[in-house]
């Protein structure tokens, strides 16, 4: 998609403090959108966001652990409080099962 679809939309990204995450949400920085930084560590993602907005976006950071059950509600009830709408998400956040599809529990 072209930059400008960027510009004036909010984008989350979960797993922004590092790695592919933080290049994805200093992308969307540079192309003028609203990224919303998610992840555990608050000082990566601090540091991420100086980036962000380094790029010409707008950053806002929420130290957060996805992983337990409810966590991406709870999430999702914040942003919703602090009147945020979400128009992109990167959901980078994650783990994978080394293990064949038929030998793993979908629990």
């Amino acid at each position: 998609m072209p930059d400008s679809f960027y510009r004036s939309r909010t984008a989350l990204v979960a797993g922004a403090s590092a790695g592919i995450g933080a290049d994805l949400a200093r992308q969307l920085g540079a192309a003028g959108a609203r990224v919303v930084l998610v992840a555990r560590r608050e000082r990566a993602l601090d540091a991420v966001a100086d980036a962000v907005r380094q790029a010409g976006g707008a950053a806002v950071v929420v130290a957060a652990d996805l992983e337990p059950p409810g966590a991406a509600a709870a999430l999702a009830d914040r942003l919703d409080r602090a009147g945020e709408t979400v128009d992109v998400l990167v959901n980078n956040a994650g783990f994978g099962i080394q293990a064949p599809l038929l030998d793993t529990d979908a629990g």
